[in-house]
């Protein structure tokens, strides 16, 4: 991925960011409910051209805890943890479990609940994955992203995971996930 789509990633993220955030102040977040776990599934898609699988299965859980409003009302932090199986080109699959420290802002648009989602962690991994630049153990890992609540219970959501070599080291996560 060229800096020209980083930096238009990063825009929209902050436009949804800000519109979730200016309609926060009367916002009923699921953490304030008690619903704090959640895991989710999907599917994540490489950015890197190189890597031969069209897409790789993932599961994850999460707990979120709300903020006060020091950090933002209508907001929560948490943490997460995902296991990719991605296929390397010499067809072994390699465990890849991104865990992160992540903020998440929540907003209404158009009457349905938005969140963003940004976190900070490691990228770790049970074996070399040379076409995505990591190496076996703990790499630096990063995440951004937005989803849509259908119920309190129920959301859908896009994550980018990324390292030190985004353009490499990318993925693309669409996933469903509960709440509870």
């Amino acid at each position: 991925m060229e800096t020209k789509g980083l930096f238009g990633l990063a825009l929209v993220l902050g436009l949804v960011f800000a519109l979730a955030s200016a309609a926060a102040a009367q916002l009923i977040i699921p953490e304030q409910t008690g619903l704090e776990y959640s895991f989710f599934a999907g599917a994540a898609v490489s950015v890197n051209d190189t890597l031969n699988s069209e897409s790789s299965p993932t599961v994850g859980i999460s707990w979120y805890g709300p903020n006060d409003t020091r950090l933002g009302t209508g907001s929560a932090i948490g943490l997460s943890a995902d296991w990719i199986g991605i296929k390397r080109n010499d067809g072994v699959t390699v465990n890849l479990v991104p865990v992160f420290f992540n903020y998440k802002q929540y907003g209404i648009a158009m009457g349905y609940r938005l969140f963003t989602n940004f976190g900070v962690g490691i990228l770790a991994t049970d074996d070399n994955i040379l076409e995505m630049k990591l190496d076996n153990g703990a790499n630096f890992g990063w995440t951004g992203g937005f989803g849509i609540d259908i119920t309190n219970e129920l959301f859908g959501q896009f994550r980018f995971i990324g390292g030190k070599n985004p353009g490499d080291d990318g993925l693309a996560t669409f996933q469903i996930g509960y709440r509870f």
